[in-house]
This record gives C-alpha cells, structure tokens and sequence, in this order.
C-alpha cells in the first residue's frame, strides 16, 4: 500500500507541474497575442492620424479608367505614372488592370476585366495575346471606348491610337543608321519583339532600307536581317541577343526597339568584351542606358515623350465621352539621345520634375 501511495504522490505531482507549464505556456501565447493585436491597432491609429480623412479631404472622381499592359517594364510604368497624372488632372482616376495580382493575365484577359468592371474607359498596349482585338470589340459593344498605346490595332474598334508613326521610327532609325555605316558592307540586325504587329515592323523595316538606299555614300552598304524576341521575359531576349553576338554572322549594328532588348544588348556588350566591336541602337531610357550614354558604350538611344502619350491617352478618352467622337490617330514625337546630348537630356529631366513638384 505504501509503494501505491509513493506512485500516486508522483502521479499527482507529474500532473501539477504539466498543469502549471500549460496555464504558463498560455499566458505568454496570450501575452504576446495581446501584444500584436496592440501593435496593429497603434499602427492603425497612426496611420488614421497620418490621414485626413475629414470631408473636405475626401476626393471623389468622376470616371474610372483602366490601364491594360501586361508588359511591366520600366517603359510601360513611367507610361503609367504619366497617364496617372494626366488622369487625375481631368478629375478621373487610373488603375493598372490585375497589376501586382496572383496569375499572369494578358492584355486580352484584363480587357474583359475591365469590360466586366465597367469601366469607363480603357488604355491597353497590346501585347499580341490571342483574343485581344475580340476583347477590345466586345469592350466597344459594351459603350466602353478602347485607346491603344504604341502599338495599333486598327481594325479592332478601338477609338484612337496614340503613339509614334511607325514611318517616322523607319526614317529616324535609318538616319541614325547613315551615321554609323563603316566603309564596305555593314552587317545590320533589327530585334524585331513578338508583340508587334508584322505590318508594323515591316514598315520601319522598309522606311529604313529607303533611308540607307538614298543617303548612304558610295562604298558604304547594309545588309539588313530581322530576329525576333519575346521582350516580356529577360531570359528569353538575354538569350537571343547573346546567339546572335556570338554566331558566325555578328552584325556590326544591332538595334533595339525597346528598352528590354536595349538593356540585354548593353550586358551581353560589356560581358562578351564586345564594345566598339557592335554598335548597338537602343530604345527608350533607363538608369542603365543613361549610364551606358555617359560611358560612350552605346551611340545613341531614340525615346518617346511618356508624358505627351499619357496626356493624349485621357484626352482621347476624355473627348469621346463627352462629344461622342475624337480624332483617330495622336501623334507622339520620338527623339535621339547621343553621349554628347545625355548631360542636357539629364537636366532637362531635373528641371520637368522641380516643376511637377512645385504644381503638386
């Protein structure tokens, strides 16, 4: 009986202790959950406090738009700001359709988002996705009115196109081209992007070949190939660019007609020791092309004006709904870039931002 009793004193004993580690073991659970919930609701306070939010500070907007792009390159977010800006000045306000959402949807899939969310109006850069002149139709039947930027679908019942003239890119590349010719025959490669239109590319294919053919001096010829290049993935243009700088058939120029394929060319340049060897005509401005412009790696970017083409996105937009009709085609100029330019390009930048601040 004793030697049961002993047992049972330990038993109980066992017990107490595993009783006392629970009630304490819940009591820090507790104490620290009270703690997080503390933490969020000053976070929250703070964050109220930070806002205004009395009615005077409440902005309501009268039209919602979409933007629909499925390229989130640097290009296409300075496009975005742009257009955001020019947006909320009209008094509407701009959201990027499924932007920073899980899944990748195309410019086909957010086009029938936006018609399903009633948008008001769209602006898409259409990124060649099957389907995508369809969404735009059937937006147009909805009374939704669709612009496209940079890159046109004519025939899809959008109402307007606002961007660059693809015979203006064809003329402007070509002169550029003229400047950079070696005497003798000049291996020329156009990265053309899988997104584009084939009428389009070939358009500033022909406008250059015309360019060379009328202003190239004597003893000094193009022959002028085409390689195409999914720009929406790095890895699939680092890995073309990289076959075509390391082939049999390197061309002395290689020129890009976005900024994606710019950049690859500008790493692949410095990576294969191949710098003054490729002369490589870029597209738009980065912080890496800007510097690759200051180190005289490249000769010359082209860019387009974010600004103008977001402010005629809404404009367009903007007109159609209240008048019931705008004009078909906004015209947005592009421009050069040189090592010899990019200083004043730099500080013409500074300049337009110091002002942006002092409106805001």
């Amino acid at each position: 009986m004793a030697d049961l009793h002993f047992d049972n004193y330990f038993n109980d004993t066992n017990l107490e202790l595993h009783v006392k580690k629970l009630i304490y073991l819940t009591t820090v659970v507790l104490g620290l959950a009270a703690i997080v919930v503390a933490g969020m609701y000053l976070r929250y306070q703070n964050r109220a406090r930070e806002m205004d939010i009395s009615p005077d500070n409440i902005r309501t907007y009268g039209r919602h738009y979409l933007f629909v792009s499925s390229d989130s390159s640097q290009m296409l977010c300075d496009i975005y700001e742009q257009t955001a800006a020019s947006c909320e000045a009209s008094g509407a306000y701009l959201e990027w359709c499924a932007k920073d959402t899980p899944g990748n949807y195309t410019a086909s899939e957010c086009i029938d988002i936006s018609t399903a969310m009633k948008a008001d109006g769209i602006i898409v850069y259409p990124d060649g996705s099957e389907g995508l002149e369809d969404s735009i139709a059937r937006a147009s039947d909805a009374g939704i009115p669709v612009v496209t930027i940079l890159r046109d679908l004519p025939d899809s019942g959008r109402i307007s196109y606002v961007g660059v003239s693809n015979y203006q890119v064809g003329e402007l590349y070509g002169g550029q081209l003229l400047s950079l010719l070696h005497n003798g025959k000049n291996e020329v490669c156009l990265l053309t992007d899988a997104g584009d239109p084939e009428n389009e590319t070939q358009l500033i294919y022909t406008q250059m070949v015309q360019a060379i053919r009328n202003g190239a001096p004597a003893g000094k010829t193009m022959e002028l190939r085409t390689e195409s290049v999914d720009s929406r993935t790095d890895f699939d243009a680092e890995e073309v660019i990289r076959d075509i700088l390391l082939g049999k058939e390197r061309p002395d120029i290689l020129i890009c007609l976005n900024s994606v394929q710019t950049e690859c060319a500008i790493q692949a340049l410095i990576e294969y020791n191949l710098v003054g060897d490729v002369q490589v005509l870029g597209y738009y401005v980065t912080d890496q092309i800007l510097q690759a412009l200051r180190q005289d790696l490249i000769p010359v970017t082209m860019t387009v004006d974010t600004g103008a083409l977001g402010a005629d996105s809404i404009q367009a937009l903007d007109e159609y709904l209240e008048l019931g009709r705008v004009s078909s085609y906004f015209n947005i100029s592009l421009s050069g870039i040189t090592p010899m330019t990019v200083s004043r390009y730099e500080k013409e930048k500074l300049a337009d931002a110091g002002r942006g601040e002092e409106a805001g």
